[in-house]
């Protein structure tokens, strides 16, 4: 009976994030986020590294709309009310908050993921080329640091606006300020495209003077999951065992 109500609320979220205008505002977001690229021009055999050279406006887009749209279904209804409501009914703290997140998360994953493979047309890339699936592993980071750290932050502001603010200038600025590390999103993703560039491609798509061993690519990957595991294990447990609802 508890998993039948769980998945009820994720289907009932997941439609509220379906709706039309919301649906057009993603779908919107997303295209642009594809389309709006100053990519060089690369000669034929390399069009992969177009997925590198576009990849920018994709990251900065998705951190917007993950921010805004994860903050307004937590720090938003909480400030509303809406989650005091919904506890009134027969529904455990652990299920609304896993359906939330589970929902927002696959809905903009699945939309920017379809999205994004306008690239295999526009860079006239094959099926299975393997740095669009490395891209789409890239934005699937992204979008993991993105929700994580704001849902953390609208445990703490239970304001949307606020959330929103603090969740886009932080990991906005991030990216600015180490754009070279792992923690930024252009900067994960250079060292992962050069390191399976060289694997599947058989060249170093950025040149010899930039060598990424295997603990780079484990570091790349493994700082943004743990700070995804241990944001969302906080939030978790506040969310479902400390946070007061008024």
């Amino acid at each position: 009976m508890a998993r039948k109500g769980f998945f009820s609320l994720i289907r009932w979220e997941i439609e509220e994030y379906l709706s039309l205008p919301v649906l057009a505002f993603l779908i919107a977001s997303a295209i642009i986020a594809v389309l709006a690229t100053n990519t060089p021009h690369i000669l034929p055999g390399s069009n992969y590294l177009n997925l590198y050279y576009g990849s920018s406006t994709v990251f900065v887009i998705l951190t917007i709309v993950a921010g805004a749209f994860f903050s307004r279904s937590f720090a938003g209804s909480i400030g509303r009310g809406e989650v005091k409501l919904m506890l009134s009914y027969p529904i455990k703290r652990w299920q609304l908050f896993l359906s939330k997140f589970t929902a927002i998360f696959l809905v903009i994953f699945v939309i920017y993921g379809l999205t994004y493979s306008l690239h295999l047309y526009l860079d006239a890339l094959s099926l299975f080329e393997p740095m669009f699936y490395l891209s789409l592993f890239a934005l699937l980071l992204q979008l993991m640091l993105a929700c994580a750290v704001s849902v953390a932050v609208s445990m703490v502001t239970k304001n949307e606006v606020m959330s929103i603010l603090t969740t886009v200038l932080l990991l906005l600025g991030i990216d600015s300020v180490a754009s070279s590390s792992y923690l930024s999103a252009q900067g994960r993703f250079q060292f992962l495209f050069q390191y399976f560039g060289e694997l599947t491609h058989g060249s170093l798509p950025f040149g010899d003077n930039f060598i990424v061993t295997a603990g780079d690519i484990a570091a790349a990957v493994t700082v943004p999951v743990m700070i995804f595991v241990s944001l969302f294990a906080l939030s978790f447990v506040y969310f479902t065992r400390i946070m007061e609802v008024d």
